[in-house]
């Protein structure tokens, strides 16, 4: 009878198919659904198919087979659990194969050590046999897996999202976490939904606190242990955790685009302080903060930061995000505020104006409410070089009203 009615169900779709319709998106996102035979199962079809769930899951015993589908080193820690896991002998990984993607100026992080340690590689995209694996596993790939692909596995596909969802939905949640102040982040192992991102039940989450100095590339490497360790555990017991999955809440969604570099750049006349910091904390191992020297773009590393600016006021995370994505517009009166310049001198000029300390080696600028400090300076075209050597052969060689960055 089970054979049959997933027979059934196998020939209506293909029907459907044929037919010219398609499940849409719609319609995927707001039904909890299974797999069987490669097909999807709807909750509303009765009981019968909550039966048929719950059989699929009792039949399947570890060690489970899985195909990873990831990128970069985010990615790689997840692969790296899995692969140690298989090699221990533990029982709960049998087959392991991998799937990335093909770039032209690097190879991943996946695919390298996939060459280097042997495990089985295939390039996006692919074709998953219905039933050839028992579950796949996506990290930080940056594709949306077809239906196609999701139904082949029956006990469906898991993610590892870098965010305690649904809180930062989107490619970059760790680098939108600092550039909004969050004091606390984690990940939540959630279950693929076809037609978007990041919507699917959750099956596990693990938070940790952010700390206020913390950067980006810090705070990656130490969600994707978390993420990998999450991983493992959910797998542990994976019948029982997928029954057990539970739907995101409505409330708290925010979402987390791509970043691209003019997302770095400075607004020296309504950039504050704080909004520097977090662009700095946020961006600075991706798309390091510039601007512009008379016309010629410059980067600015190695900020002097200060604990006030980050946000890090316990049970404040609404109010510090508010503060953060709101562009104040400041008075000339109000921009001398700031008691945390580096230089003195600096907190009497306009935004953008720059001033060079001797004592302390760090370059000031004038920002719209007081002014930050960095120590190393990268002209385009041209080596790093300290704020000193910035300061001798650029800022000196100009008359003292033109020592300012572009606005």
């Amino acid at each position: 009878m089970l054979v049959n009615l997933g027979h059934r169900l196998f020939l209506l779709s293909d029907a459907i198919g044929a037919a010219g319709y398609k499940y849409s998106r719609l319609t995927y996102s707001s039904k909890r659904y299974w797999t069987c035979y490669g097909r999807p199962i709807h909750s509303e079809h009765g009981k019968r198919n909550v039966e048929i769930r719950d059989r699929i899951l009792d039949e399947r015993k570890p060690p489970w087979d899985i195909m990873f589908f990831g990128t970069d080193e985010f990615a790689l820690e997840s692969l790296v659990a899995l692969h140690n896991e298989q090699k221990s002998e533990s029982g709960l990984i049998g087959k392991l194969e991998v799937v990335s993607v093909s770039l032209k100026k690097i190879v991943p992080a996946v695919s390298r050590y996939c060459r280097s340690e042997g495990l089985a590689l295939q390039t996006w995209p692919v074709v998953v046999p219905p039933g050839a694996y028992d579950i796949g596993v996506v990290v930080s790939f940056g594709h949306l897996l077809p239906a196609s692909v999701i139904n082949a596995f029956p006990l469906g596909i898991l993610n590892v999202h870098g965010s305690l969802l649904p809180r930062w939905r989107g490619a970059a949640p760790i680098i939108h976490a600092l550039l909004n102040g969050d004091q606390e982040t984690g990940v939540t192992v959630m279950k693929i939904q076809p037609g978007r991102f990041d919507v699917g039940e959750i099956v596990s989450q693990a938070s940790i606190p952010i700390s206020w100095n913390t950067m980006s590339g810090v705070l990656t490497k130490q969600l994707a242990d978390l993420g990998a360790h999450e991983l493992i555990t959910s797998l542990k017991g994976l019948p029982g955790n997928l029954q057990a999955a539970t739907s995101q809440p409505n409330n708290g969604v925010t979402k987390a685009p791509k970043v691209k570099e003019e997302s770095s750049r400075i607004n020296w006349e309504k950039h504050t302080c704080r909004k520097i910091q977090a662009m700095y904390r946020a961006l600075d191992d991706y798309f390091p903060l510039w601007t512009l020297w008379h016309g010629t773009p410059v980067k600015l590393r190695d900020m002097v930061m200060h604990e006030e600016w980050s946000c890090f006021v316990p049970n404040n995370r609404e109010n510090c995000n508010k503060n953060n994505n709101v562009e104040k517009e400041f008075t000339f009166s109000e921009r001398t505020s700031n008691t945390k310049c580096e230089n003195e001198d600096v907190k009497s000029l306009s935004p953008g104006c720059t001033v060079f300390n001797k004592k302390t080696k760090v370059l000031s600028v004038q920002c719209a409410d007081g002014c930050v400090s960095f120590k190393k300076v990268i002209v385009k075209g041209r080596k790093p070089m300290s704020a000193k050597d910035f300061y001798n052969g650029f800022i000196s060689k100009k008359t003292r009203d033109l020592h300012a960055f572009d606005i």
